[in-house]
């Protein structure tokens, strides 16, 4: 198996002025210096100013196709060369206290056992309590103070966590054991392993995507707590010793690798590329009838009118409040007013029972279902040690659910599009955003476990739009996401870019304009992230610090160096004026005494 290098792309040459001018004047419609760069004399009735109407349409068709295809990302899996480093010291093994994954908890600890390792295990009795696990943490540990890792199995465990249906007991136990190690200072880094949550190829279908909530949820813990986080390792279906030892020899070789499958062809490291580019002409046209979830918030709202001028004949919009929603009765009265069928539904589409009801409703009235949308989500940011396991279910609960109903629901129908809505930060991650991670990981993966059953689907990981999501609670939110290097998507051009990508082939994507030299440092400032290294955009960054002499290393050295010699009052007072420094300059100050030394962050504008 080999892995491509990016191709450099040739260099264009130099601009002729006259084609800058050319596609100017049609850009602009404007006949008269369309006939000037032509050298035409401007004729009434000429059939020159009958073809500029289309050449200009399409024209700026083009641009817009050409930037939504730049958006496009997807997931790829790079063979890695295989190493022999054995393992060490103490493991902290962290099983289901259900019993879920047997098999694999046996094979694993034996397996660790076999290489040299000691492996401690700790069964946690309840996954919801933290000051409980905290302490059955230090009990299994006793006095062992040097811990070479922890490995975190719980998420084998699908079952609902008790009392809370909308989440799995071990996405909840995994979120609750990454806080009680910090609060039992257990420093060692958390490893958490699935299985068949990923896919590596066409040929290896999620057989379990509700277990890649937790690699949503681990990308997120690796941006808020990089020293104390190892990464995700996906195991096969089939734990045979070669791949025990091959999960070994990843464990014992660290590095920066931190996201990785091991399967029978060897091991595999997730990587984020640009996708490829679409055929021209090759996109998705809505027809029939169309479910719409969240059909009446900001984004949804966009989509519908966009479904109703696209071909579109009846468009259902499903949401909890139906009618009552705001500006409900508005958008229907606009949407008939262009000539199509409108239905807005009360339903909770988390409701199995509702949703089911409504799509057999729609059937037996002779509804012609062709696709669905699924737009519906709600929002609790938080960072990781500030959620509660309430506060996760309650974020799952429409995407992740309500993904579910919708694929139970309308499975048996012939559909040529299931659209999942989820955001970058499930794909690559996000600090503050663990829960919205967690489900973003599911819908990625669903979308491909729809696939390997037959069934269309495409899940869409957007960037931010610049009408909709929290744009619309929140004036400086795309200000912020813009400094991050997120631009915000033109909604025309988003829905452009939704048609390109449900006609591909890749059942995941990420759909953002991303400013890599703004994206990529703010992204790998806390730990290095090789998801991003090959990005060509990633790859030309890399290369240009290391031309230019990579003194990074050198001035990190010197700085450690410096701060060693510090008390414990200059080195307060040191850190107190470095984040000042650095907080002003990302707020635009030019002056550090625009932030006051007492002043709350979110005060000054900060997330």
């Amino acid at each position: 198996r080999y892995w491509p290098e990016a191709m450099a792309l040739p260099d264009a040459g130099p601009v002729d002025p006259a084609d800058a001018q050319f596609w100017e004047a049609v850009e602009q419609g404007d006949l008269a210096a369309l006939a000037a760069t032509l050298d035409l004399e401007e004729v009434p009735g000429s059939p020159l100013g009958e073809v500029l109407p289309a050449l200009s349409s399409w024209r700026r068709q083009r641009r817009e196709t050409v930037a939504a295809d730049s958006w496009r990302y997807r997931i790829s899996w790079k063979p890695l060369t295989e190493n022999t480093a054995s393992l060490s010291g103490t493991w902290l093994l962290v099983a289901p206290g259900t019993g879920a994954g047997g098999d694999a908890v046996e094979a694993v600890a034996e397996g660790l056992r076999g290489q040299g390792a000691e492996v401690v295990r700790c069964v946690p009795g309840d996954v919801l309590d933290r000051a409980a696990l905290a302490e059955e943490l230090t009990e299994a540990l006793g006095d062992r103070t040097a811990v070479a890792g922890v490995l975190s199995l719980c998420a084998l465990d699908e079952e609902p966590a008790p009392g809370l249906p909308e989440a799995t007991a071990g996405l909840v136990a995994t979120l609750v054991l990454t806080q009680a190690l910090g609060d039992a200072d257990v420093t060692a880094p958390l490893w958490c392993l699935t299985r068949c949550a990923v896919s590596t190829g066409p040929a290896d279908g999620p057989a379990r995507p509700a277990q890649a909530q937790v690699w949503g949820l681990g990308r997120v813990a690796a941006l808020e707590h990089p020293d104390r986080w190892g990464g995700l390792i996906d195991l096969p279906e089939v734990l045979d010793e070669r791949a025990v030892a091959r999960l070994g020899a990843l464990l014992a070789a660290g590095g920066d690798e931190d996201q990785l499958a091991v399967r029978s062809a060897g091991v595999f490291a997730r990587r984020l590329l640009p996708a490829p580019t679409t055929a021209s002409g090759r996109a998705w046209e809505p027809e029939g009838t169309v479910l719409l979830t969240g059909g009446t918030g900001a984004i949804g709202a966009r989509a519908a009118r966009w479904l109703g001028g696209s071909g579109a004949d009846h468009i259902v919009l499903i949401g909890r409040r139906g009618l009552r929603a705001p500006g409900a009765e508005r958008l229907r009265d606009e949407l008939a007013e262009t000539g199509v069928r409108v239905t807005i539904a009360a339903c909770d589409v988390a409701d199995r029972e509702e949703l089911t009801s409504l799509v057999s409703k729609l059937a037996a009235d002779g509804e012609r279902i062709t696709a669905v949308l699924h737009a519906a989500g709600e929002l609790d940011d938080g960072v990781v040690d500030a959620l509660t396991p309430e506060r996760l279910a309650h974020a799952l609960r429409a995407k992740v659910a309500g993904a579910r109903n919708l694929h139970e629901a309308t499975r048996e129908l012939d559909l040529s599009a299931f659209v999942l809505f989820s955001g970058v930060a499930g794909t690559v991650g996000g600090a503050g955003q663990g829960a919205f991670a967690a489900a973003g990981a599911y819908l990625d993966a669903f979308a491909e476990h729809r696939r390997d059953l037959g069934l269309a689907a495409t899940s869409l990981a957007w960037g931010p739009w610049a009408e909709g999501g929290p744009a619309l609670d929140d004036d400086t939110f795309l200000e912020r996401a813009s400094r991050r290097g997120l631009a915000a998507l033109p909604t025309g051009s988003a829905l452009t870019a939704l048609c390109r990508a449900v006609a591909q082939d890749d059942p995941a994507q990420l759909v953002a304009d991303i400013a890599w030299d703004r994206f990529g440092p703010a992204l790998t400032a806390a730990r290095p992230s090789p998801l991003i290294g090959d990005v060509p955009q990633m790859r030309e960054i890399t290369r240009a610090a290391e031309q230019a002499g990579g003194t990074g290393a050198d001035d990190a050295a010197e700085f450690r160096r410096a701060v060693a010699e510090l008390s414990d009052v200059e080195l307060g007072q040191m850190l107190l004026e470095l984040v000042r420094t650095e907080a002003a300059g990302a707020l635009g100050y030019t002056d550090v005494e625009a932030i006051g030394p007492k002043r709350p962050f979110r005060d000054l504008g900060f997330e």
